[in-house]
């Protein structure tokens, strides 16, 4: 018998936009039916195999194969934080309950015998977030570490800082931050599975920044790190974290942190390093820039498709923050943790490595948006560099502007935030936190939500 299944005549993207157009009677095809991505990338509303240019996609492999009999494919840790005043039965409680790994705050003057007992370092990643000194927040905890008999190659983790952090955090020079790096890399060089350093995105896109745009910043300043260290390139592209927080675009930020991934590995061989995709570490995070302080309820579903794309784009370490952040509850900290293991056992993004691979439009949006990062490089060196950006305060300019501007659109309603300027929960439902007021000083680039500016007005004109 003839099978006719596939004597279909093959149709080209002209000719469905021709019928599209058709249809539209009259209606201009790119103002109804195009639009934009971060204010930067052009969208078709409907992708075929022929805008692949020929190329077969790309299958991505995000970390090595597991040496674990049975394990799933796809590998993620899901990390929670331990704050000033939590206890080591809190601790325990999180590890037996969901949590894979741990951020640490730390002073350096913590009593980590007591808080850390019953931990084993060699089998989870433990992230070290200091609160002040860097070198006496990590050498508390590698003092802890030698303390436990641990075989140095096992101990996973990364410090999350870096030598911008003086510059924006104390007003100290960048090279101040290269010697203090320096000291950095030379303590964790014992361990070869622990970052010694973390370039954060998120510290730009938390302040109100493009999300392009704060990808460009951590890629220009690790070419200043290369480029002035005394290390080897090859030693600083493994001793790298790269920190991102992932926002409400959700395709967008799949394509984002595949495209970064992408970008690494081409940065890397103009230093003569062969870097596989699969080297490179991403800790992707909720971002605290798309919550609201308004009908906090919906920033749980914020939290899921946030934590969703990090998996999805390719992250090694998941680190949904709970509503509140710093003074969530238990019930807070548990659904936040709870997460990744909705993804993991109900939604089964761990069974296929690459489960957006194929997609035409997402691989078209990557390949943009690799574009617009490699361009947004170009002109930062022919600028004369991320330093230079930053001592002149074009990065702060740039930063404030697009804040501004998505904040004004939220306080518009030209930019829909559901349960704050659109559908706000009923009086019976309504659940908001207690608001703050935003303090930002020259030098700094504070978190913040684009939400504010309508949250502002809703505290002076309740």
């Amino acid at each position: 018998m003839k099978n006719d299944f596939f004597d279909f005549p093959a149709i080209s993207k002209a000719d469905w936009i021709a019928q599209v157009k058709k249809d539209l009677k009259g209606k201009d095809f790119e103002q109804a039916l195009k639009s934009h991505l971060w204010g930067r990338i052009s969208l078709d509303p409907f992708y075929t195999r022929e805008d692949l240019g020929g190329s077969l996609p790309h299958q991505y492999s995000f970390h090595p194969e597991s040496e674990v009999p049975g394990e799933s494919v796809r590998i993620w840790q899901n990390i929670t934080s331990v704050l000033p005043g939590d206890t080591s039965a809190q601790v325990l409680d999180a590890l037996q309950n969901g949590s894979e790994g741990l951020v640490l705050h730390l002073t350096g003057l913590e009593d980590l015998d007591q808080l850390l007992e019953g931990v084993l370092p060699q089998y989870i990643p433990i992230a070290i977030r200091p609160m002040g000194n860097p070198v006496t927040a990590l050498k508390s905890y590698f003092d802890w570490v030698d303390r436990q008999s641990a075989p140095l190659d096992r101990i996973q983790g990364a410090l999350l800082w870096s030598p911008s952090d003086l510059v924006f955090d104390q007003n100290e020079a960048f090279g101040l931050g290269l010697e203090v790096l320096e000291e950095i890399f030379e303590m964790t060089e014992p361990y070869p599975q622990f970052k010694a350093f973390a370039l954060q995105a998120s510290r730009y896109t938390e302040s109100g920044a493009n999300p392009i745009d704060g990808t460009i910043f951590i890629l220009g300043e690790l070419i200043e790190i290369l480029d002035q260290s005394t290390q080897k390139p090859d030693f600083i592209f493994n001793k790298v974290l790269f920190e991102v927080a992932v926002g409400e675009n959700y395709f967008g930020e799949i394509a984002r942190l595949k495209a970064l991934r992408q970008v690494l590995t081409q940065l890397a061989k103009l230093y003569q390093v062969e870097l596989s995709e699969d080297q490179v570490c991403l800790l992707a995070k909720s971002a605290h820039w798309d919550q609201s302080t308004l009908d906090v309820n919906t920033n749980l579903i914020r939290q899921t498709y946030q934590a969703m794309s990090g998996v999805l784009g390719g992250c090694n370490w998941l680190w949904v923050l709970p509503l509140g952040e710093d003074q969530a509850g238990s019930r807070e900290r548990r659904i936040a943790r709870n997460v990744s293991a909705v993804l993991r056992e109900e939604a089964y993004l761990d069974k296929v490595m690459d489960p957006a691979s194929g997609s035409f439009f997402l691989e078209n949006l990557q390949s943009q948006i690799e574009h617009e990062i490699r361009e947004g490089l170009q002109n930062l060196e022919s600028f004369g560099g991320w330093l230079r950006m930053l001592t002149d305060g074009v990065i702060h300019s740039k930063v404030r502007t697009e804040r501004e501007r998505v904040q004004e659109q939220v306080l518009e309603k030209n930019k829909s935030k559901i349960g704050v300027n659109i559908f706000p929960a009923s009086e019976k439902l309504k659940n908001d936190m207690a608001f703050e007021f935003f303090e930002e000083k020259i030098h700094q680039l504070q978190p913040t939500r684009a939400t504010y500016l309508f949250e502002l007005q809703t505290q002076t004109n309740p």
